[in-house]
């Protein structure tokens, strides 16, 4: 195994895997067991591969070994159907995985290139497959690799660890998002409570306005009354008084009888005036009391959501607090795990350091 490039694949005139299976240089057995590799999800694949050539290749070599991952992460990406739970791309697919990472070559060359990775001939490429390819990396040795069976125990509990740890910053992520939201809510209802407030004000104030008009109505028509009242009592005295003469007091009984008859225009547009602002003030007092019931059930609902927004805050710290514990405790029990496993098995551990680095 010798470093692989970065910037392009090898000359077409290097020692290609197509050639070196249809020589013999991998046999059946070797073969069987590649396919049976190459089928593994993307994951497995490079967790073997890192595995299988750790000791002089991959252990305390940071860039390669993120190099690994970047190539796993892109092959999920590609591959739209199957995602995480696929395996390999077709030659499409891997065509733009190689001009991804900078080996661009022609339509002629590429395909050429994909026919010397797909070591199996079925017209895919799996990650096994490529990394085989860019590392240069011997078949058989992968193939027949120690997995790291003995500290499998302690890889396991590692990895039950991680997804704990995953699980809880999983769960933070969601805690974080919903009192984001809720403080949204909260924003929101105190807003329209504040604004149903002040319509409630607006509305009280107008009703204030009317009564006012109304109490003025009310006067101006007590006072046409008083003095209609006032009138007619003096025509009737004068029509009575019998010191006058028979012409003024028939004029007077006349002017009586009219005023009897109909209300004179003063008085009638005061009884006008009020009845049209008792309307109104009634309009005004059923807008007011609305308005007021609106702002008082929007209060009540904004500090209902002040509320969840102030509980969402809580539970968030929590989770925070949860997940903190958690990516710790994982990170505690791999750096041991780390130590003790040796050679095989160091792959999946280095993927499983990676990603607890991500959830931090």
């Amino acid at each position: 195994l010798t470093t692989p490039c970065t910037s392009s694949l090898p000359a077409l005139a290097s020692i290609s895997f197509r050639k070196a299976a249809m020589s013999g240089k991998v046999d059946k057995k070797d073969m069987q067991k590649l396919k049976e590799l190459s089928g593994k999800k993307y994951r497995d694949q490079a967790v073997w591969f890192l595995n299988a050539f750790w000791v002089n290749h991959f252990e305390g070599n940071y860039p390669n070994q993120e190099k690994v991952w970047n190539y796993l992460h892109k092959f999920i990406e590609l591959d739209l159907k199957k995602k995480k739970n696929g395996c390999e791309l077709n030659e499409f697919d891997a065509h733009r995985f190689l001009e991804h990472f900078g080996m661009t070559l022609s339509v002629k060359d590429m395909r050429e290139k994909l026919r010397e990775i797909d070591i199996d001939f079925n017209k895919h490429v799996s990650l096994t497959e490529f990394l085989v390819f860019d590392f240069k990396a011997d078949v058989h040795h992968l193939v027949t690799a120690s997995q790291g069976e003995k500290d499998m125990d302690k890889i396991n509990e590692a990895q039950a660890l991680l997804e704990k740890a995953q699980a809880d910053a999983e769960a933070c992520r969601v805690a974080l998002e919903k009192a984001k939201e809720a403080a949204e809510v909260a924003r929101e209802s105190k807003l329209l409570a504040i604004k149903a407030e002040n319509e409630a004000k607006k509305a009280e104030a107008e009703l204030r306005r009317v009564e006012g008009e109304a109490r003025a109505a009310a006067d101006a028509l007590k006072a046409e009354e008083t003095k209609l009242a006032n009138k007619k009592k003096n025509l009737k005295a004068k029509s009575q008084n019998m010191d006058l003469g028979v012409v003024k007091r028939g004029k007077a009984a006349s002017m009586l009888a009219a005023l009897e008859a109909k209300d004179p225009l003063p008085l009638q547009r005061a009884k006008i005036t009020q009845a049209a602002v008792v309307k109104k003030c009634e309009k005004a007092t059923k807008k007011a009391a609305a308005a007021t019931a609106k702002a008082v059930k929007a209060r009540e609902v904004a500090e209902k959501d002040e509320e969840a927004a102030q509980a969402a805050k809580k539970a968030s710290e929590d989770a925070v607090v949860a997940a903190e514990k958690a990516i710790a405790a994982a990170e505690e029990f791999l750096e041991k795990v780390k130590q003790e496993v040796k050679g095989a098995g160091k792959g999946k551990v280095s993927r499983m350091r990676i990603m607890i680095d991500h959830e931090r």
